[in-house]
């Protein structure tokens, strides 16, 4: 795979965390949430990794059920834990709350959702990879070499902006607000 395949890919995956966590938290809430992830746009890049981790860490055991099962849960878990604390260091807060479910450590992880995770690692190698690899190969090179470039400059501009307003304790509608206290 090319390394604009590779980022649409990485990408795709990003998208297709993003529909999962609407579906997810609109059935769990009864209602319908669409904003997910950092900053703005359908991906949620930390489904990305996963899937980028997946392929480098867990592609030895994938052959093996149980193993892949356990592997997948203890890399997913691991991944939610340390990008949660992440988030609390530098922004005091993270962006999910596990702390109404039983068997969970801070909010931040639960036992349910490690089960979770376990599962869709099966369903990444046995059923989601190779469509996902065949739909990124099929974009036409030319297209896919801008569309590549064109996500990467939107994913950057737009985490950085996203970086800076929440660094400074901020939201966008209280960025807007602010801005609009300095023009008048």
């Amino acid at each position: 795979m090319s390394i604009y395949g590779f980022i649409n890919w990485f990408f795709m995956y990003s998208f297709i965390g993003y529909l999962l966590e609407c579906v997810v938290l609109s059935i769990e809430y009864k209602r319908p949430v669409v904003d997910r992830g950092f900053g703005h746009g359908p991906f949620c890049i930390i489904y990305g990794f996963g899937a980028l981790g997946a392929c480098l860490l867990l592609k030895p055991v994938s052959e093996r059920p149980l193993e892949l099962y356990a592997a997948s849960m203890a890399m997913a878990t691991t991944m939610e834990l340390v990008t949660a604390n992440i988030m609390v260091r530098l922004f005091g807060a993270f962006w999910w709350d596990y702390s109404h479910k039983r068997f969970n450590y801070k909010g931040m992880v639960c036992l349910e959702s490690s089960l979770a995770w376990g599962l869709l690692g099966l369903f990444f190698f046995y059923c989601l990879d190779n469509w996902v690899r065949s739909m990124v190969n099929s974009i036409p090179r030319y297209l896919g070499t801008v569309l590549a470039v064109g996500l990467t400059m939107f994913y950057l501009v737009d985490f950085l902006y996203c970086l800076r307003l929440r660094l400074n304790g901020l939201d966008e509608d209280e960025e807007k607000a602010v801005g609009r206290l300095k023009i008048y």
